[in-house]
């Protein structure tokens, strides 16, 4: 698949109504309302079919081998030169690395498009493995605060702050372990 992406560790496949299952099981806690929350991720995957064309970006199943370990996406929220970044994991794979790296792929990709001027997200204030993920992937913290009715901590990624930063990973990192870009097929 054209927007499909590799990490060291991960393969990330543009999403399809095939996976509505698979998705809709990772949510944790449950739903009071398993029904509607199939329903919002079958629409949320319906729109990921034009999504993929009209941006070059979506929602995408993350996958460790072949299990299926998350989910992350960019979503056009306010702006397309600005997408909101979202993800999760399945309870199991928590704790491993695995949003961090698929996040930081997600932003690569997203970067190497240059009318793209930042990307943001927003996360749970008390969740703070995932405020740790964010800032991982260079995120900082600009607002914390009520957003879109709950507690939340919103954090940014302007252009020239990632361009900053992946400069200087590349110069700190050794030719051989310096990543490979976001797209590309292992050789083997």
């Amino acid at each position: 698949m054209a927007h499909t992406l590799y990490t060291a560790r991960l393969r990330l496949v543009p999403a399809t109504l095939e996976d509505v299952d698979v998705l809709a099981g990772m949510r944790d806690p449950p739903v009071a309302s398993p029904a509607a929350h199939v329903e919002r991720v079958r629409a949320l995957l319906a729109s990921n079919a034009e999504f993929f064309p009209a941006h070059g970006f979506g929602l995408w199943l993350v996958r460790a081998g072949e299990a299926a370990v998350g989910w992350i996406g960019l979503r056009p929220r306010e702006s397309p030169v600005e997408p909101e970044l979202l993800y999760g994991l399945a309870r199991e794979a928590r704790g491993k690395g695995y949003a961090t790296e698929a996040a930081e792929a997600v932003l690569m990709k997203l970067f190497a498009n240059p009318a793209v001027t930042g990307a943001w997200a927003v996360t749970d204030p008390t969740n703070l493995a995932s405020c740790r993920v964010l800032e991982r992937a260079g995120m900082k913290l600009e607002f914390e605060g009520e957003f879109d009715g709950r507690p939340s901590r919103v954090y940014r990624l302007k252009r020239d702050a990632w361009r900053e930063r992946a400069r200087a990973r590349a110069s700190a990192a050794p030719a051989a372990a310096r990543p490979r870009p976001a797209g590309r097929a292992p050789r083997h």
